[in-house]
């Protein structure tokens, strides 16, 4: 009986093994193409104007920001828009803008089958400010737009001007040889993305949609082509961001009887107390982690790239979904890929060292996983604090988790194959945004948005997001600029 027993458990345990091995094996073996004949593409000229670009102080600033700081802003953004007609005669000449919201740059270039649902090629225009006390880390001054050791530096280079001057010198270069598209394509350029495009792109695709526009599909920022940024994945990948994690921000005020320093109410029934022991239990009461949705389609498309054992997980993820989630979770950044993440931001309590505040505020901030909603957030929060001393609230400005796009369909079909010709050697994966973009103000008028450009980072670049020292590549710029080309030029022979 014992050897029937054993027998029958080596037998499951050599099917499992050769249904492990089997996935594995049916998983393609990446297959480098080499790339189309690229349009003759000036890498020099591209990244000039980049720096000119980013000579540009165009900083969005948040609602009661310093006045004179927003004037010189708006000033910088008038003279951006002047340096476009100037720089791309070819282009301003194809394409009709409008203005709006001040600043936001609304291009269309008209195709000649008006009966085809446009496309929507985005970017924005607007920079964060630089943090106070850190002008000095930079290696060349954040404005200067410098061009040295191969790169050009400054604020907007990766975020989000580089991108935006290579789709410029683009569609500048295939109008001035007269190419016309069939499907029209269309540029918004944002002015204020950064503080949430409330009146620029928001405005726009309300616009677009009182005008009864069908968007075919859009593409803004989102992933980039990340070169050792993945463990075992040595090939360059290009992440497409095909869903986006929402916002909420709580206030989470605690009360108590204020008072004498010298007379307190034990520690943690102080406000301030009950605020750290608010914050405390929130951040043991972490969100659900599944590798899901997005994410699981990325470590499969990633498969194709790893060594055999770790492609063996990834090819069988109904197994080892576990192990992967766990690995996942020991860094942030493929953390928050996973679940909706807990930040607090602020905190506010007491004005005199000898006085007990009878209240204390902090705010965080959650980022929205697309398995939950705000609600759910909210009644989570509630029942990890579980104090009614202790008021939550919602903050302006929720934002819910995008819909995903569809990775089975021509638009996105078509971008990894532009992506694969012009990026010999990368592979593309779907990915979660775990930011916010300014497409998805347009999710009222098209079923379909990718967020991708075409720069290149590895993992030290991260940091430059926002950060010190932001730079791209001069050949980077070529590369980027030979994309657009390509995805222009070829868009209605692929679909």
């Amino acid at each position: 009986m014992l050897k029937r027993v054993l027998a029958g458990f080596a037998g499951l345990i050599i099917l499992l093994i050769a249904v492990l091995v089997g996935r594995t094996l049916a998983v393609p073996v990446l297959n480098v193409e080499a790339a189309g004949q690229a349009a003759s593409i000036d890498a020099e000229r591209a990244a000039a104007h980049l720096a000119e670009a980013v000579r540009f102080e165009t900083i969005s600033h948040q609602r009661g920001a310093d006045a004179a700081a927003v004037a010189r802003s708006d000033a910088a953004f008038t003279g951006f828009r002047n340096w476009m007609d100037a720089t791309y005669p070819a282009f301003t000449e194809a394409t009709s803008r409008e203005i709006v919201g001040g600043h936001t740059l609304f291009y269309t270039w008209a195709g000649s089958d008006a009966t085809l649902d446009p496309v929507l090629l985005m970017s924005h225009i607007d920079v964060v400010p630089i943090a106070p006390g850190t002008e000095d880390q930079w290696e060349h001054p954040p404005f200067s737009g410098a061009i040295a050791d191969g790169y050009v530096w400054g604020r907007g280079t990766i975020d989000n001007k580089g991108s935006l001057i290579a789709m410029v010198e683009a569609a500048e270069l295939l109008a001035a040889r007269g190419f016309r598209p069939v499907r029209s394509i269309m540029f918004a350029f944002g002015h204020d993305e950064e503080i949430g495009g409330g009146t620029g792109n928001k405005v726009l695709a309300e616009l677009l949609q009182a005008r009864g526009t069908r968007l075919h599909w859009v593409k803004d920022e989102g992933g980039v082509i990340g070169h050792g940024m993945l463990p075992g994945v040595n090939t360059p990948v290009a992440m497409i961001g095909v869903a986006e994690k929402g916002s909420i921000s709580l206030d989470i005020v605690a009360y108590s009887r204020g008072g004498h320093s010298s007379m307190p109410s034990p520690a943690a029934e102080t406000a301030i107390g009950r605020l750290a022991r608010a914050l405390e239990r929130i951040g043991d009461a972490p969100f659900t982690s599944r590798v899901d949705g997005a994410t699981r389609g990325m470590i499969e498309e990633l498969a194709q790239a790893a060594p055999f054992l770790q492609r063996l997980v990834y090819a069988n993820l109904w197994l080892f979904e576990p192990v992967v989630r766990g690995v996942m979770e020991k860094s942030p950044t493929s953390a928050a890929q996973i679940h909706t993440t807990i930040a607090p931001t602020i905190i506010e309590g007491g004005n005199k060292e000898n006085v007990l505040p009878p209240e204390a505020r902090a705010v965080v901030n959650f980022r929205i996983h697309p398995r939950d909603n705000a609600e759910t957030v909210m009644a989570h929060v509630r029942a990890a604090i579980d104090d009614p001393e202790v008021k939550i609230e919602p903050l302006p400005g929720i934002r819910e988790a995008s819909q995903v796009s569809n990775i089975e369909g021509d638009g996105y079909k078509f971008l990894t194959r532009v992506i694969g010709e012009s990026f010999p050697g990368t592979i593309t994966a779907p990915y979660l945004v775990v930011g916010g973009t300014d497409s998805r103000h347009y999710l009222p008028i098209t079923d379909n948005v990718f967020r991708f450009i075409p720069i290149r980072m590895g993992p030290d670049d991260m940091a430059r997001f926002h950060g010190t020292n932001e730079r791209v590549s001069v050949a980077n710029m070529g590369e980027a600029v030979a994309f657009y080309v390509r995805l222009m030029e070829t868009m209605e022979a692929a679909e």
